[in-house]
């Protein structure tokens, strides 16, 4: 029976790629094919999850490339935002308005910045920012009249280190058109260093109940989830130096 998982889990992923194929330039700078070999990781972690596939380019240039998922000739319900640097990944920014979707497509592109980042622990970290969503998805569904109101955004520092870093938001209706944008940034590690694991901080309990969901963000100033386990210094800071 394992081998015929395996088998089976081997032709899924000959199928996504097949599918996946995205049409790039016959020759690429090195922080292209950087993006060529890190979008092919990720697509293999959204294999497994049966979540879908990168298989659409917008745009690509030296510093900056754009994607999107599933075939849609436009970014209607995935945006997908690379900076690239001289030689490598710099950030990507991953906005999607299904908290499911979000939750595994965010995970892949953590599980794919670096071999020590398991999916399952990418999982546990992409859910809970999923779950605001669906709490106010759940709540705007049990009374229409409700505003949904638990927007957030994490400040996000974008000078590289030696471990990739990732940033969340969540922006409610942001277009008027009542989609809801759950965004993730993610901050590559140096080239070189991204073998790097995502550091956790202790994470803030879930609320039990709505009445202290209201308050879940702005008590803890949207720190309840540190993706790495030390601050980052002040650029100008002494401290700045041990930190490269």
């Amino acid at each position: 029976m394992k081998k015929l998982a395996a088998l089976l889990l081997c032709v899924l992923m000959m199928q996504s790629f097949a599918l996946a194929e995205i049409q790039w330039p016959a020759a690429l700078t090195s922080s292209q094919a950087a993006l060529r070999n890190y979008v092919d990781r990720v697509n293999l972690t959204l294999a497994q999850q049966q979540a879908g596939v990168i298989d659409m380019l917008y745009e690509l240039y030296t510093a900056f490339a754009s994607l999107g998922m599933n075939g849609e000739e436009t970014p209607e319900t995935a945006e997908i935002y690379f900076q690239l640097g001289e030689t490598g990944l710099h950030s990507l920014t991953l906005r999607m308005t299904q908290p499911d979707q979000f939750q595994q497509v965010a995970a892949a592109c953590l599980a794919s910045a670096s071999n020590t980042i398991s999916l399952e622990s990418a999982l546990e970290v992409t859910s809970k920012y999923a779950d605001v969503l669906r709490k106010d998805l759940a709540n705007k569904n049990a009374n229409p009249d409700d505003a949904m109101t638990h927007s957030f955004e994490e400040d996000v520092v974008t000078l590289q280190g030696t471990q990739p870093r990732a940033y969340f938001a969540y922006y409610p209706n942001q277009y008027g058109d009542d989609q809801h944008w759950l965004q993730m940034t993610l901050i590559f590690a140096r080239p070189g260093s991204d073998s790097a694991g995502l550091g956790l901080a202790d994470a803030t309990p879930a609320p039990a109940g709505d009445v202290e969901y209201e308050g879940f963000f702005s008590q803890d100033n949207y720190t309840h989830l540190e993706i790495f386990a030390t601050p980052t210094p002040e650029p100008d800071s002494a401290a700045m130096e041990d930190w490269r």
